[in-house]
């Protein structure tokens, strides 16, 4: 039986200085014993809870409709999965079976909406693509049919491109670290930059300790398994109806999928997934950007990622 264990930051709870003697600063050696045992403690608890999450991954109930040869849609809307409330859509692409191809959309003249992408280009399913900046540039490294469309924001956070999604002629996907070269470096005729990189080689990356990677939202994140299939996830947020993932959460729920390699895709209010001929308009999952729990809040954004089926 696991021990369910809940912690915040033993700092919030009582500032430092108030475990010294406050003349000589000195410390309180049994307060320090105290510390480490709850650092022991919170450890072990860790550990526990990731071995419930990933249990608990595999006994999920889905709700599953077939798109298409080897295309399946995938909901759950539940709490069962890291004590909290979720919903997630899962667009599930047999590689082997399914004859489709990809094809990254974007607007010169400023943002659209991931549904107005799909209707562009006669799309069977999109999600929302990578970030962009606050004027809708975008800020990460596009390329398309050999073109570079951008060549990424000087400086950017490096977090946002520390992996890409690509794929050649052949239409074969890869998900792939950044080279130190630079993306210019790369030979992929088509590439999306991203991030964080989330799993490489079933390696789960290290993440930094800020709002962006700790704190829950919605995210959007592509996975390449090890049986290869291509995932294109979403995961609802800011709402009551389901709470959002850590980017920690994410990767160990992606692993749970058995993902060799992932990618997180630009998120929060961003998050959207299309499909032909679906809910409303063909939003799928619940857009935050209105602030309600409905397939209304859908936000404008910079570049979308398209599903087509060849010869469609």
């Amino acid at each position: 039986m696991l021990i369910k264990c809940e912690f915040v930051s033993f700092n919030t709870l009582i500032p430092f200085r108030t475990l010294t003697n406050q003349r000589t600063y000195r410390p309180n050696y049994r307060v320090q014993s105290l510390i480490a045992a709850v650092a022991l403690l919170t450890a072990v608890c860790t550990v526990d809870l990731s071995a419930q999450a990933g249990s608990k991954i595999d006994q999920l109930e889905w709700n599953t409709e077939k798109l298409a040869e080897g295309i399946y849609w995938k909901t759950y809307l539940g709490n069962d999965l890291f004590d909290s409330r979720q919903s997630i859509n899962i667009i599930e692409i047999s590689l082997d079976s399914s004859s489709v191809e990809y094809q990254l959309a974007w607007n010169e003249n400023g943002l659209m909406k991931t549904s107005d992408f799909a209707d562009q280009h006669n799309a069977l399913a999109a999600v929302n693509g990578s970030f962009y900046g606050a004027e809708g540039e975008s800020i990460v490294f596009m390329k398309a049919d050999g073109e570079v469309i951008s060549s990424g924001a000087v400086g950017g956070n490096p977090f946002t491109e520390r992996g890409g999604f690509g794929w050649n002629r052949s239409g074969e996907p890869v998900i792939i670290p950044k080279p130190e070269e630079g993306w210019q470096s790369v030979q992929y005729e088509n590439l999306l930059s991203a991030g964080p990189l989330l799993i490489y080689d079933n390696n789960v990356q290290n993440f930094n300790d800020d709002p962006f990677h700790q704190n829950r939202h919605p995210r959007t994140a592509l996975a390449l398994t090890s049986d290869n299939r291509l995932l294109l996830v979403t995961v609802d947020g800011r709402s009551f109806q389901s709470y959002g993932m850590t980017i920690s959460e994410l990767s160990r729920f992606l692993s749970g999928l058995d993902a060799r390699y992932a990618l997180n895709l630009d998120g929060g209010g961003s998050t959207s997934m299309w499909i032909r001929d679906k809910k409303n308009d063909g939003i799928v999952n619940y857009p935050s950007n209105n602030f309600e729990f409905d397939h209304e809040g859908e936000r404008s954004v910079s570049n979308a990622l398209i599903i087509r089926e060849l010869n469609k």
